[in-house]
């Protein structure tokens, strides 16, 4: 990659933070490159990044204005170069999905917003509130891109994309349920706010589509490819020919991969379950020690003393998705940027030694989660790591009285 042509790229978008119209900016760049990679756009704002000349926060807020400055050139240079067109490849679900989002979003919640805009009548607002909701399910599409692609980006270097583009999804998500709230608890919402949600929404797909898959052409193999194929079910999909609706194995079923394409007959793999782990208070085989966090109540994942994932559970009833992954991913890139300084601010305080544990409580719906940290340290109170322990306690709240072993 030419450090020069990425350098003169980092002086350009450095005109658009300054304020400088993007037409008279877009005019300069068409002028001296034509086009430009997905990869050196990158480069670029991950160099503006790391000299601390903006902040994630800065290019979150001109995202759109880089997509209409460079977005023309990144979508010619890598037009027929995308996605894999093999149906159930990961890259073909997800780009299905994009195409069965822009249609939900251009006739049924169009024709919705259109509609209250007319009359707000009950009716009407009705309609509309069951759009946003169906809108709503777009997270499941947001939380595979966080949780399945963005790891192998971040591993390949490639960090300041994929935390700008989580801080929209966080936007977006933001803006539905801002309007569903307002719907249902003042009977009206912002005509703006519906506006923009659609504008967002649709440049979000362009980015995605012209900008976030070329970037995983570039870092994904096939193995990657057959991780994620295999963790997408866990997460689930939508807006693609109603599977969101399907349970777990039969989506894995209907979106596999064909795993012979990376010479592997086996689509997961095989785990080593054999061997005695011995511990102070006792000892257990593999299988045991698997299948006995695999059954606690709620979550738990670990966090080693170099602030990288190292393990997680997974029960069958897992209240937030985890995928395989996230094993080796650094702790910061597994928030959204807007959570990040409370979580390094904790992890500071845990290796300092002033905290031992943090808990933290989310009402969602009928569900009500606890998530607790607790600082690991061995009989030197030296730090090792910290542990997150995540549980729907809704039932426990409920508890009165008593029950014990006679009752």
């Amino acid at each position: 990659m030419d450090e020069k042509k990425i350098q003169r790229l980092k002086e350009i978008i450095e005109r658009l933070h300054s304020g400088a119209s993007s037409d008279e900016v877009k005019k300069d760049f068409e002028a001296e490159f034509g086009t430009v990679s997905a990869e050196e756009l990158a480069a670029a704002e991950r160099k503006l990044m790391e000299s601390g000349a903006i902040v994630v926060e800065q290019v979150q807020k001109l995202c759109d204005v880089h997509a209409s400055v460079f977005g023309g050139s990144i979508e010619e240079i890598h037009q027929g170069k995308q996605a894999d067109k093999t149906p159930g490849h990961p890259a073909f679900v997800f780009i299905k999905e994009n195409e069965g989002l822009t249609n939900f979003i251009n006739t049924e919640f169009s024709n919705a917003v259109k509609a209250y805009k007319q009359d707000k009548s009950e009716a009407a607002k009705a309609n509309l509130l069951a759009e946003l909701k169906s809108l709503s399910k777009l997270d499941k599409h947001y939380a595979r891109k966080e949780n399945l692609f963005f790891p192998y980006m971040e591993k390949a270097g490639i960090t300041a994309p994929p935390k700008v583009m989580w801080g929209v999804d966080d936007e977006i998500r933001d803006l539905w349920k801002s309007c569903i709230r307002s719907l249902e608890t003042e009977g009206t919402v912002q005509e703006a706010s519906l506006d923009k949600l659609i504008e967002q929404v649709l440049g979000m797909i362009n980015k995605e589509n012209n900008i976030l898959m070329p970037m995983l052409s570039g870092v994904m193999d096939g193995d990657s490819w057959l991780t994620v194929a295999r963790d997408s079910a866990d997460i689930g999909y939508c807006f693609n020919g109603g599977i969101e609706g399907a349970s777990p194995s039969d989506a894995l079923t209907w979106y596999r991969w064909n795993a012979s394409m990376s010479g592997k007959e086996d689509f997961a793999p095989k785990q080593e379950t054999s061997g005695e782990i011995v511990l102070p208070s006792g000892h257990l085989n593999l299988e045991e020690l698997t299948w006995m966090l695999n059954t606690l109540p709620g979550d738990v994942t670990f966090v080693g003393a170099d602030d990288k994932v190292r393990y997680f559970s997974e029960g069958k009833d897992r209240v937030f998705p985890r995928t395989r992954s996230i094993v080796g991913r650094e702790v910061a890139h597994c928030h959204p940027p807007k959570s990040l300084a409370v979580v390094e601010k904790l992890v500071e305080d845990f290796k300092a030694g002033l905290k031992d544990s943090e808990s933290f409580w989310i009402q969602k719906g009928t569900m009500f989660i606890l998530i607790r940290y607790f600082a690991v340290r061995n009989e030197k109170q030296e730090y090792l790591g910290v542990v997150e322990v995540t549980e729907e306690i809704s039932s426990l709240r409920s508890l009165e009285g008593q029950k014990t072993l006679l009752s």
